[in-house]
């Protein structure tokens, strides 16, 4: 009783801080975190605002806002925007339709054939850089596999130069980028399509609809939210897309390829300016942000669904 009266006497400054167990055990994770992620974002923020060159280091000044109002007169940085928003998408739209389409194929075959869906999702296990490899000689100018098809079934008379044309790069960038993430929206859509009852899809046939009309009324609305979830978060990958691009065309030819993630590589790794790549590097994280927020609040509502 009495140690429990002197326990009870002591200031509330010298109070034991209790933390619980499971503070504990992630405080190692978060600060890891904190150094790999925090990090870099502020230090990003904060060369922004400097007029930082490596090839002058010893000309650092500050320059606050400056490196901003750069991007104004920035063809380069206007174009690479607008690269970044057809690549990302053409990419999840086209990806999208071909995946789904491929789920429902799948989805109609026998059992005798389920071994094909795991045939399929090879090409997303594929690293970029090795889709990027392989398909720079897919679209090789002489050896292309490519270029022999279109020949040989009368599409074309002569080769074409895909990666050394501006427009013809940026096609061939986006097919080789919709042949890497396809299998994502199959395995997504194959696993939204069994968790639609069959009394539902029986019902609707019962009631007269054809095919079409059962794919609309019934099987559209069930994987709603799975396409906008698995679309939101192929955006965001797109918008972060390195090594297949560069692989292939490092963002050229002149800047027909690039987009946001090649234009800071080649600001700061090309031409060293360090302080206009972290403002344009800052901008894109800003940009990511508004889309992430997007992609929480859209799965936040599918949850309290």
């Amino acid at each position: 009783m009495a140690n429990r009266l002197k326990s009870q006497d002591k200031p509330r400054g010298m109070r034991k801080i209790l933390i619980p167990l499971h503070v504990k055990l992630i405080f190692p994770s978060v600060f890891v975190l904190g150094l790999v992620i925090l990090y870099p974002l502020v230090s990003s923020l904060v060369l922004s605002l400097f007029n930082y060159e490596l090839t002058r280091p010893d000309e650092m000044k500050l320059s606050v806002l400056k490196n901003y109002g750069m991007m104004i007169d920035d063809d380069v940085f206007w174009l690479s925007l607008k690269n970044t928003l057809v690549f990302t998408g053409v990419s999840v739209g086209v990806s999208l339709i071909v995946g789904l389409i491929g789920a429902i194929t799948l989805d109609q075959l026998p059992k005798r054939l389920a071994g094909l869906r795991g045939v399929i999702l090879v090409p997303w296990l594929i690293p970029g850089v090795i889709v990027g490899f392989l398909f720079m000689l897919i679209f090789d100018v002489q050896v292309g596999v490519a270029n022999v098809i279109l020949e040989r079934a009368g599409i074309i008379k002569t080769f074409l130069p895909w990666l050394m044309d501006d427009q013809l790069a940026e096609i061939a960038v986006i097919i080789a980028n919709i042949w890497n993430q396809v299998p994502f929206y199959i395995l997504m859509f194959t696993a939204g399509l069994k968790a639609i009852p069959a009394e539902t899809k029986e019902a609707a046939i019962v009631e007269g609809a054809g095919r079409w009309q059962e794919f609309v009324h019934v099987t559209l609305p069930h994987l709603r939210g799975i396409l906008i979830i698995t679309s939101l978060l192929m955006v965001i990958r797109n918008f972060n897309n390195f090594p297949l691009i560069y692989t292939m065309t490092g963002g050229g030819p002149v800047y027909s390829t690039t987009t946001f993630v090649i234009y800071i590589y080649r600001l700061a790794f090309e031409q060293f300016n360090i302080g206009y790549a972290s403002a344009v590097g800052v901008v894109w994280c800003l940009v990511l942000l508004g889309l992430s927020s997007l992609y929480i609040k859209v799965l936040t509502k599918q949850d309290s669904l």
